[in-house]
């Protein structure tokens, strides 16, 4: 009975320890439950009084801002008109679905952030799922020393998910020559470490402005870059691993020290329908307009590109080493210094490129400039090149007799004027047919190609790329109406949309429609 009894006992403390437990843990349960968005209001001009991060009570410095933690949904609201000094660098980071976002309130100009010569005017480290937009930035105090207007680090991160940079206008960022993973520029994305596999997932650069910086545009860097087709490769390094679903889009960007968008250690990105006009202008370095580095499979297309000064590159696009799938299309080039087109390595390599509908007006020095290195699989297809009174060019340049296997099909090359444009082949691996050649000396083999006026409707009167298409379209009576190959890698439209037919004879040329004039 005795024992029983104890048993019972047992089974009633068991039950009422259960019951307390269950009433400590309810608050607990409570406690642990995600916290409410919140959002912190900053005026760095607002008058003198208590600062709460309200909007009555805002944060009035960066630093304030910087000191708060942020979680999924919480938002930085910063007054228009409002001009803050020093860097951004909020802390925490937002959650799928509710990311952390950083925005303009009120009317009027758009808030800036003035790095005032510090590394960074906006600092984003080690986080994700955050959005940035409608901000003026600048960084221009103590120029010449490296820094940019954003840079993204993840150091050691791992995958880092969802960015957003949009609607920004960054300027004067007058930063060192450095081009690495911390070096000068207007927006840099930046992976660094060793120790854990890390890369972007899911970037939008999309809409902003970017004048008078020094020294790269808009650069991806990563240290997680090493595999055996670039030059110097350390098998004992991080080994390759590229950010995914990067997307480049409808940004303005002029006045550069060095490159315009370069897209290293990615995988897919897409850079599309941005506007580059003066680049390579105060650069010691090598320098182009828009290119991939150890990127595989990167799309470039409905870009403009002129301005490119100096023939230290200096040219509108390149291929680059260690960059596998790359397509260049239906993109413009003008007035750039160092010419249309790089197809370069050293001592990795590259291939399975295809360049196809783009025109080139009035680019100087060289169309296509080759590096030192061999390639293959590269394909020049239905370009139009026209080089106009005053305006010399080398078609195709080979600077060395490393073989470069490029074949140039389906393209026009018009000389008119003044100057000179000719083809200096050296290596034995550029094959040429179906291309029509006008006023071009030391002309290639091209067979089923012409000599013939092309009768391009507008030659050398293209504004921009919008009327590009309708300059460069054929007239009845042209030779190279319906004088091309089919081939495999036309793709299925050209340069101003009109559609390209599998298997039947399209025009030589960046322009496939109606006649002009018909």
């Amino acid at each position: 009975m005795r024992r029983s009894a104890s048993t019972a006992l047992a089974v009633l403390c068991a039950a009422a320890t259960a019951a307390v437990t269950a009433l400590a843990a309810a608050p607990a349960a409570t406690a642990a439950a995600p916290l409410r968005a919140r959002a912190h209001y900053v005026d760095c001009q607002a008058k003198p009084g208590p600062e709460r991060g309200t909007l009555k009570a805002p944060w009035r410095t960066l630093a304030a801002v910087n000191a708060q933690h942020l979680g999924p949904g919480d938002q930085i609201l910063i007054e228009r008109g409002t001009h803050c000094t020093g860097t951004l660098a909020p802390n925490g980071a937002g959650a799928p679905g509710s990311p952390v976002r950083i925005a303009p309130y009120g009317t009027g100009a758009k808030p800036v952030i003035d790095g005032a010569g510090a590394p960074d005017a906006v600092l984003l480290r080690n986080t994700q799922w955050i959005e940035v937009s409608d901000l003026e930035i600048t960084n221009a105090a103590n120029p010449g020393t490296k820094r940019r207007g954003v840079r993204v680090v993840l150091d050691d991160y791992g995958t880092g998910t969802h960015y957003r940079l949009t609607g920004l206008d960054i300027h004067d960022v007058r930063g060192d020559d450095t081009k690495d993973n911390n070096g000068s520029a207007g927006i840099l994305f930046s992976v660094t470490g060793s120790a854990k596999e890390t890369h972007y997932d899911d970037v939008l650069v999309e809409n902003n402005t970017l004048k008078t910086i020094d020294r790269e545009g808009i650069f991806f860097a990563s240290s997680w870059n090493q595999r055996p087709v670039i030059s110097g490769y350390d098998p004992n390094g991080p080994h390759w691993v590229p950010s995914t679903g990067v997307v480049v889009r409808g940004n303005d960007l002029g006045d550069l020290g060095g490159d315009g968008i370069v897209m290293t250690a990615t995988k897919g990105a897409l850079v599309e329908h941005n506007r580059l006009n003066g680049f390579q202008r105060r650069s010691a370095g090598y320098n182009a307009g828009m290119w991939p580095w150890n990127a595989d499979g990167t799309v470039f297309q409905y870009n403009e590109t002129s301005g490119g000064e100096t023939t230290r590159d200096g040219m509108a696009y390149d291929v680059d080493e260690g960059s596998f799938g790359t397509v260049f299309q239906y993109n413009y080039s003008h007035d750039n210094a160092g010419g249309f087109f790089l197809v370069c390595t050293a001592d990795g390599s590259l291939g399975d490129a295809v360049i196809r509908f783009n025109i080139s007006q009035n680019d100087h020095f060289r169309g296509i400039e080759t590096c030192r290195g061999s390639f293959s699989g590269v394909r020049f297809l239905h370009n139009t090149v026209y080089v106009g009174d005053g305006v010399s060019q080398t078609v195709v340049n080979e600077n060395t007799t490393n073989r470069h296997e490029i074949a140039f099909d389906n393209n026009i090359v018009v000389k008119e004027g003044a100057g000179t444009a000719a083809f200096n082949l050296r290596s034995g691996g550029v094959t040429s047919s179906h291309n029509d050649l006008y006023g071009v000396g030391s002309v290639p083999v091209n067979p089923g190609g012409t000599t013939a006026d092309p009768l391009l409707a507008g030659a050398g009167t293209a504004t921009g790329r919008a009327d590009a298409g309708a300059a460069y379209a054929l007239r009845s009576g042209s030779p190279a109406l319906g004088a091309g190959a089919p081939l495999a890698d036309a793709g299925d439209r050209d340069f101003a949309g009109n559609p390209v037919t599998p298997g039947t004879a399209p025009d030589m040329g960046a322009w496939n429609g109606v006649p002009a004039g018909r």
